[in-house]
């Protein structure tokens, strides 16, 4: 699922205009999927209140993947997919 999130805030990204190398400070070489967001945020490509959806959900599916609850961690993954509008 994680690799699906990547891809979809990687087409976002791609879809937008270059963001400057001063939105990049503090970003390391390779990119992260936090990182990403929030430099999506910044340059207004993705909401402030869908970054903290995505946050929150993939944080309660890492949790319930890590408790054995296949159903509540599908849950949450559909949830982070419905933020991000797939």
């Amino acid at each position: 699922m994680q690799a699906k999130i990547n891809a979809k805030l990687e087409a976002i990204a791609a879809a937008g205009p270059p963001a400057p190398a001063s939105d990049m400070g503090g970003t390391g070489v390779q990119p992260t999927p936090r990182s990403m967001l929030t430099v999506e945020e910044r340059m207004g490509e993705i909401s402030p209140q869908t970054v903290h959806a995505v946050e929150q959900g993939m944080a309660r599916a890492r949790a319930a993947d890590g408790a054995g609850d296949k159903t509540a961690c599908e849950q949450a993954l559909a949830d982070v997919r419905r933020s991000l509008g797939q």
